[in-house]
């Protein structure tokens, strides 16, 4: 790429040799360090292309091996700039582009904020604009140290801000304080959870980590039955309870469930049928305002807009202030039409595959399946059960026992 840019900008030839002995001609240009490149062969001809050095060097070779040259096309910034000299307008345009792409690269065109959780991008922007930190404003007026320790005085939580200016963009990146997430999670380890039956089923396997098992492989449990509680009890030596302990219980838990499957579709449907006959609309926006140009376009009945925006920046750092882009209408009536027997048994398979498979990456295996195709006047249904074997158990805190009740019964 960076030779064909350097070659671009030196300008080059594309000729076409004839003659007795061509062969003889590129032995001698390879011979005095001539370079030729996009060699292809024709009838009694060669074509290549040739830098301009190596067109000045090219008399003597043509001499002595009785070839003839032609060019057949001029190539490169020197024979372009040649060929425009006139167009004075043309070059005062594009030095004019330059000049506006530098002139915008001098202001701030997006604020990026980045590690706020508990706050909006909104709502620090808001904050940022009342300090007159705002899109459009200098890029030489910025004080990336200012902003971080406005953001600091101004929300207590936030422990670490760091800003940065990266071409017409300025960067802020925050971390605010977790402690007091970590005080609730730690005070909710005290209390101690149960992992409980979310469903109807039979316990085919459990593995218990910490906590007490409540049931064994092969129970039947109903749901909202614990299955493994958080509470286990302190004895003394003669085996009486003194106490609880309270923990979170964990385990592997895995049931045989009945899981019930539907779903209908409706035999009638409505397809679209778009006219020929289109509206267009072009438009620009910068800043908050919108300019139009063409037929006024509008979504309503029977009508639809369509609609693609360009949003030009040289890079990521370097969004330009502006968009424009293109609207279509569309007009168009709705037909009526009815499945056949093999699109809806198609349709209702493929919805059941994609359940089935959603259920897989969950982890559930699916042990027997049921499922069938009704058809009724209007519409078309898959039901049945599936027995599916997957992991159960949901957490839920656990009960404090009464240390006082139970001493009276067992006294």
């Amino acid at each position: 790429m960076l030779t064909r840019i350097l070659r671009y900008i030196r300008g080059y030839v594309r000729i076409r040799i004839t003659g007795y002995s061509p062969e003889r001609f590129l032995n001698l240009c390879k011979y005095r360090k001539i370079p030729v490149w996009g060699l292809t062969p024709g009838r009694n001809c060669y074509d290549m292309n040739l830098t301009i050095d190596g067109m000045k060097k090219l008399k003597p070779i043509l001499r002595k091996t009785g070839t003839s040259l032609r060019i057949m096309e001029k190539r490169g910034l020197p024979f372009f700039l040649f060929r425009n000299r006139k167009r004075k307008i043309f070059f005062a345009g594009a030095a004019g582009c330059v000049l506006l792409v530098y002139i915008l690269s001098l202001f701030v065109w997006n604020i990026e904020i980045s590690g706020n959780h508990v706050r909006t991008d909104e709502t620090i922007l808001a904050f940022l604009r009342e300090q007159d930190i705002h899109c459009g404003m200098p890029a030489s007026s910025v004080d990336c140290a200012g902003i971080a320790r406005m953001i600091r005085r101004q929300y207590d939580d936030v422990i670490w801000v760091s800003a940065s200016l990266t071409g017409s963009r300025i960067q802020i990146e925050i971390k605010e304080n977790s402690d007091s997430r970590e005080v609730e999670e730690k005070d909710a380890e005290t209390e101690g959870t149960d992992l409980i039956a979310e469903k109807d089923g039979v316990v085919r396997e459990i593995i218990t980590r910490s906590g007490v098992p409540m049931v064994h492989a092969g129970d039947e449990v109903k749901a909202g039955d614990i299955l493994v509680s958080g509470r286990v009890e302190i004895k003394n030596d003669s085996q009486e309870v003194v106490g609880y302990q309270y923990q979170d219980a964990d385990a592997d838990i895995r049931m045989e469930t009945e899981e019930p499957y539907e779903n209908e579709l409706d035999l009638s449907y409505t397809v679209k049928k778009y006219e020929r006959k289109k509206k267009y609309q072009i438009f620009f926006r910068i800043s908050n305002k919108e300019y139009t140009l063409g037929q006024k376009v509008s979504e309503g009945e029977n009508r639809e807009v369509f609609s693609s925006e360009v949003l030009p920046q040289f890079s990521k750092s370097f969004p330009l202030p502006f968009s424009f882009g293109i609207r279509e209408e569309k007009r168009y009536r709705e037909i009526r039409k009815t499945y056949a027997q093999k699109e809806y048994q198609r349709i209702l398979s493929e919805k059941f595959e994609r359940y089935c498979e959603d259920l897989r990456k969950k982890g559930v295996q699916i042990l027997e399946n049921d499922v069938k195709i009704y058809k009724d006047a209007h519409r078309a249904k898959a039901k049945g059960t599936l027995i599916l074997l997957e992991s159960c158990g949901k957490e839920r805190k656990t009960e404090h026992g009464n240390l006082g009740e139970n001493n009276a019964d067992t006294s």
